[in-house]
């Protein structure tokens, strides 16, 4: 037997009783999903501000905590300057340092990170270079030095790229060249953009394993 309503067929009352019927489920689905999006609401501003504030503090805590390690170990760099006769431009150009207890057990790891920078002079020994290339250099070769000394996106040189250029002028041999290069490396001056602290240990498989330090490792 089918269940299915004739609407032609009903009288004028049913048909009244009809639509009051639909438009009051309406009405109660339309409620039902208003109540719905105001608890969601409501369960948003209990949570997302009070988490927030927790995150705050934390996150201000974790800061303090790097700003004294920083301090604290002031004086073992300076020993460690010391000890392996480094100058204070070795000691800024190595961006980390890893400091492990006699155990072997715990490892400490300072360290900044840098973008690559370079004084304003540097564009005189990349047209050194470019100079050298278009004498010395057949027309076409010369894409593969040039490239060397294309900038980044922001317009600077990358370190590496001039690493590698250093390697094949050594590998020329060209004195001219080689004084070129190097006038380029003196130049790198790193920009610092943030430091950091990171440590691992020792597990008890006796792996090495990082010490979770951000959420989103633990």
């Amino acid at each position: 037997m089918s269940n299915t309503i004739d609407y032609q067929n009903l009288t004028k009352e049913q048909k009244q009783q009809l639509r009051e019927q639909i438009e009051a489920e309406e009405k109660a689905r339309k409620e039902a999903e208003k109540k719905l999006r105001k608890d969601y609401e409501h369960l948003k501003d209990q949570l997302v501000e009070p988490t927030f504030n927790k995150l705050w503090g934390t996150s201000v805590s974790l800061q303090e905590q790097k700003e004294n390690i920083f301090d604290d170990f002031k004086t073992l760099l300076e020993l460690k300057k010391e000890l392996y006769n480094l100058t204070d431009k070795q000691m800024e150009l190595q961006q980390s340092h890893t400091f492990t207890n006699s155990k072997n057990t715990v490892k400490i790891i300072i360290g900044s990170n840098v973008i690559d920078g370079w004084t304003d002079d540097v564009h005189v020994g990349i047209e050194g270079v470019k100079n050298w290339v278009m004498k010395e250099i057949e027309p076409k070769n010369r894409d593969i030095f040039l490239a060397l000394l294309k900038p980044n996106k922001d317009g600077a040189l990358k370190a590496s790229r001039v690493l590698d250029l250093s390697q094949k002028a050594h590998e020329r041999g060209d004195q001219e060249l080689i004084k070129h290069v190097d006038f380029i490396k003196e130049q790198y001056q790193p920009v610092k953009t943030s430091t950091y602290v990171k440590a691992r240990y020792i597990d008890d498989n006796g792996r090495w394993q990082w010490l979770a330090l951000s959420m989103s490792a633990v």
